[in-house]
């Protein structure tokens, strides 16, 4: 079976390594082409084409996959199966019919919940208790292929969202052989996606990460183990920007304070009032600053009990 392997982010490399090239001979791999990154802004090239290159896998970077001379060079090759994982473009309807067999995807949730660019962000941040890796035999809508194979896992109360991207690309890994194996043999059953239950993922953006202090302790360090990495938690200090890079819920409740309020600021804790509680953050990054200890940030700082964090405003 002549498989090309579609991928460009992290998620992708340790499925692509597991895949026994032995049964399953990847012929190409396809990824996005090298990019601008960093400060500096150093020529970088995806993570898959890192692992490709060293295994002297044969590559193909387009500019745009669906573009004609795209799709051309991709029938020349002849494809049984497509393997599309974190590759990072929407492929066309003329791009997934050129594999003989099909386009297999494999998607980091319980599909048909959380669609999407970003479906494991959302699912930290909704709190949700369980999630998993789906293959789908891949259609012209996003993510609604039907479904071949799941893979449950439960969601640790401590992950963030880097962590359990790990989690699930190990899981898609273990899986990828056994699920490689029944497709060529045809021993696999499609079972449709329920659209009645269907949640969707959108992209992460900046704003995501802004704390919503009138929100629970739980749904706060939900947001922040959910955008920690990307894009990041924040909050404003006296007109300023205040990433937080350290968060758990409190032990102490407010009830009558209004949410976003200091309500401790001693030793290495800055507490602060939410919904129904409180929440502690102990390492930050003030805005033109370098990442610091709340110790270091109180010392620095004019930080007082009855402040308010929240107001992209400064105060008159």
């Amino acid at each position: 079976m002549n498989i090309f392997f579609f991928g460009s982010g992290p998620f992708a490399v340790k499925v692509l390594e597991r895949i026994d090239r032995g049964l399953f001979p990847v012929s190409l791999v396809v990824t996005q082409p090298d990019r601008k990154k960093g400060r500096h802004l150093h020529i970088s090239a995806t993570p898959v084409k890192t692992l490709a290159l060293k295994q002297h896998l044969d590559v193909f970077a387009p500019d745009d996959i669906n573009a004609p001379e795209s799709l051309a060079f991709l029938k020349e090759r002849r494809a049984d199966l497509f393997v599309v994982v974190s590759y990072g473009r929407i492929l066309s309807a003329d791009v997934l019919a050129v594999p003989r067999t099909m386009s297999l995807n494999i998607h980091a949730s319980l599909l048909p919940k959380y669609r999407g660019a970003a479906p494991v962000h959302r699912a930290i941040i909704n709190g949700e208790k369980k999630t998993g890796v789906t293959f789908i035999k891949m259609n012209s809508l996003m993510d609604r292929g039907d479904i071949i194979f799941k893979k449950a896992l439960n969601i640790h109360r401590l992950d963030t969202a880097p962590v359990l991207d790990e989690k699930l690309s190990l899981l898609a890994a273990a899986s990828v052989n056994k699920v490689l194996q029944a497709v060529q043999a045809g021993r696999y059953a499609l079972k449709k996606q329920s659209e009645r239950t269907a949640t969707y993922a959108p992209l992460m953006h900046k704003q995501d990460g802004l704390i919503r202090w009138d929100e629970s302790p739980d749904q706060i360090y939900n947001r922040f183990r959910g955008c920690y990495g990307w894009p990041g938690t924040f909050t404003y200090f006296k007109g300023k920007i205040l990433k937080v890079l350290d968060l758990k819920p409190g032990r102490h409740t407010a009830p009558k304070t209004r949410p976003g309020t200091i309500i401790k600021a001693a030793g290495n804790e800055l507490g602060v009032a939410c919904r129904n509680g409180s929440v502690l953050i102990t390492e930050v990054l003030p805005e033109s600053h370098k990442r610091m200890p709340v110790s270091s940030f109180l010392a620095g700082h004019d930080v007082k009990i009855g402040d308010v964090l929240g107001s992209s405003t400064v105060p008159h």
